[in-house]
């Protein structure tokens, strides 16, 4: 038994002595396992082939490119890639230690250098059908209305990628020698700031939901302009590309348009002119115009506070009436053609009287529009840079001295005495009628001017 243990002893030690040389032969002229030279596995690769086997990994190398539409090849050789070690250099490994070197990790580091044509790299990498294929920019989730309701669109997150960091994604791995990129997880692509789980979008989704239930209405007399939904939400603004604010810009660019719509005050009306049918007036100091700045303010301020609203407008200039006829049934009517002024008072007319107004000949012409008697007076003088005279009434209807007035100095009206004998601009009323007309008159009171020989248009 003892015989028998003895030279099964002998016989593996003799085996050991025998692997032991015959792995310092081998390894003599082979790399250890576990070489790493300059990051590349040299493990029992060939010493002698040293500069042949690490110059020619690359012959055929190639990468592949894992995109969000699949992948794509690039195979090296297409714009020469080499990564080659400097001459003249050897790799000392004892093999007579090979059982123990066997068991770790070696690495060495030889001096080398990675040449490739700039040129064909970047017309290689611009020929990959990924970077040809990108049709798709990412875009940010948001809140969209859509039949009747709001709610979040999903971002898109499209497959435009960062060239250059695909350029360097792909030079780093090939001094690694791997041989995938994933792109996803290298970060390659451009994506959407916003996703649709974002908590802020979630709070500006329901900040959008409380808004589309407010109502703010302007009132008009007998109109009334509605905000509400998204005409509604269209005033306000989405700050740091979160919280919806009022919008200054927009809400004063709707109150101008409001103004254009509603205001009356200078602007053109169409008037039925006593028995000749519809003229054109243009202009005048009455009607409404509405104080935009203030008008802004008060709608700033009613988005601000998010609740159902009804703002009247503040205006500069008013008139009698706010529905869509603002003169009312009270006013006087005066046609320069005709030379001759009506009263109406609560639709019914109580005097018509022939007159003389400016002389247009000396450029003294009665300015037409849509006036107002802003003042009435007694007793006064009326002077010119030619003239003075004294006047028992006394009512302006524009702010450039122009007004109707009793002429006693005159013995005859109508007809087309203001084109040889016209007056400096006022309507000159007869003495008689004068005290009958100023009686029913009062401020704010529309006088309408126009020429119905230029300005009928029915």
């Amino acid at each position: 038994m003892r015989k028998t243990f003895k030279f099964i002893l002998i016989f593996i030690l003799l085996l050991f002595i025998v692997v032991y040389f015959i792995g310092a032969y081998f390894f003599s002229t082979y790399f250890l396992p576990k070489t790493f030279i300059n990051g590349k596995d040299f493990s029992l690769q060939k010493k002698d082939d040293l500069y042949k086997t690490y110059n020619g990994i690359w012959d055929d190398y190639e990468i592949t490119l894992k995109g969000r539409e699949g992948e794509d090849k690039l195979k090296v050789s297409d714009f020469s890639y080499k990564d080659e070690l400097l001459p003249n250099q050897d790799l000392y490994q004892p093999s007579i230690y090979w059982f123990l070197s066997s068991l770790y990790k070696k690495e060495y580091e030889l001096k080398h250098r990675a040449i490739y044509s700039i040129e064909d790299f970047d017309r290689t990498v611009n020929n990959l059908d990924i970077v040809k294929n990108q049709n798709q920019k990412p875009e940010d989730a948001k809140v969209i209305y859509e039949d009747g309701k709001f709610s979040i669109k999903e971002e898109i997150l499209g497959n435009t990628l960062k060239e250059r960091d695909l350029k360097e994604s792909i030079l780093r791995h090939l001094r690694e020698e791997n041989k995938i990129i994933d792109l996803e997880e290298e970060k390659i692509y451009l994506e959407p700031s916003l996703k649709s789980d974002d908590s802020d979008l979630q709070k500006l989704l329901d900040e959008y939901k409380t808004l589309d239930k407010i109502t703010i209405s302007f009132n008009f007399e007998d109109r009334k302009e509605v905000l509400d939904h998204q005409k509604l939400i269209n005033l306000y603004k989405r700050e740091n590309n979160r919280d919806l604010v009022p919008s200054e810009e927009k809400v004063v660019a709707y109150v101008n348009n409001l103004s254009v719509k509603y205001d009356t005050f200078g602007g053109k009306r169409i008037f039925p002119a006593t028995g000749i049918g519809n003229v054109l007036v243009t202009g005048g100091i009455y009607g409404w115009s509405t104080d935009i700045k203030k008008t802004s303010e008060l709608l700033l301020n009613a988005l601000s506070e998010r609740k159902n609203k009804e703002l009247v407008p503040v205006y500069r200039t008013t008139a009698l009436h706010r529905s869509e006829n603002d003169l009312g049934n009270s006013y006087i009517e005066i046609d320069l053609a005709r030379q001759n002024v009506w009263l109406y008072k609560d639709g019914n007319l109580v005097l018509e009287t022939k007159v003389v107004t400016g002389n247009p000949n000396n450029e003294n012409a009665t300015p037409t529009g849509t006036q107002k008697i802003w003042s009435r007076e007694r007793d006064r003088f009326l002077t010119g840079a030619d003239y003075k005279s004294f006047v028992n009434y006394w009512l302006p209807i524009n702010w450039k001295g122009i007004g109707l007035h009793d002429a006693p100095w005159r013995s005859e009206f109508g007809e087309d005495l203001y084109l040889k004998k016209g007056s400096h601009g006022c309507i000159n009323v007869p003495p008689e009628i004068m005290p009958k007309l100023y009686e029913n008159t009062f401020n704010g009171m529309p006088v309408i001017v126009y020429d119905s020989n230029s300005q009928k248009i029915s």
